[in-house]
């Protein structure tokens, strides 16, 4: 008798449902604030959903940088700096952002500056950390992305994104990237 009074104390205590672990998702200082690993395959996408910051389910997410991406000459000459020293293209967003992609929109989201891990330690994971705060938000049919073919074969990932409403900027993301996905989504036929 008392196993059976044990065994539903635990049901009722400790749910053994699939619910997300919010610790592991949000920041511990800042509820608003979704931690995501970039080694994680599918982590945005996956992490955005369980959050529950979006009506819909998100089907791919990733971060994109305002700016072309920099070939291995433009580092060497210095040519890279003026890109860097170059003001952000759009003012409506950041110049490093999430973007969340549903079936019916877009979603652009703050991120923080600063990442956790990566320190040296081999067990730490590198996570960024995503604003709940939106950006901007536009319908999925009003967005596209022209890839620029000339970077694409030599490695690097770039392309213009273009905002209805907003004009259109160079942006690039890294290869093998959970943006990689986005990009599928988004880019021009």
């Amino acid at each position: 008798m008392w196993q059976d009074v044990g065994e539903v104390a635990v049901d009722v205590l400790l749910p053994s449902g699939p619910g997300p672990d919010l610790d592991a998702l949000l920041d511990k200082n800042n509820p608003d604030v979704l931690r995501v690993p970039l080694d994680e395959s599918g982590g945005f996408a996956s992490r955005l959903n369980r959050s529950g910051w979006f009506d819909e389910e998100v089907v791919a997410g990733g971060i994109l940088t305002q700016g072309k991406a920099q070939s291995l000459f433009s580092m060497f000459t210095g040519w890279a700096l003026v890109e860097l020293a170059r003001g952000r293209r759009s003012k409506a967003l950041p110049r490093e952002f999430c973007v969340a992609v549903t079936a019916t929109k877009v979603v652009a989201l703050a991120m923080s500056p600063w990442s956790e891990g990566g320190g040296g330690d081999v067990a730490t994971d590198v996570v960024v950390k995503v604003k709940r705060e939106e950006r901007g938000s536009w319908s999925r049919g009003s967005i596209r992305l022209d890839l620029d073919e000339r970077r694409l074969k030599s490695g690097q990932r770039g392309g213009m994104l273009d905002l209805d409403g907003l004009q259109q900027f160079p942006v690039n993301w890294g290869a093998g990237s959970d943006a990689e996905d986005v990009v599928a989504l988004l880019a021009r036929s």
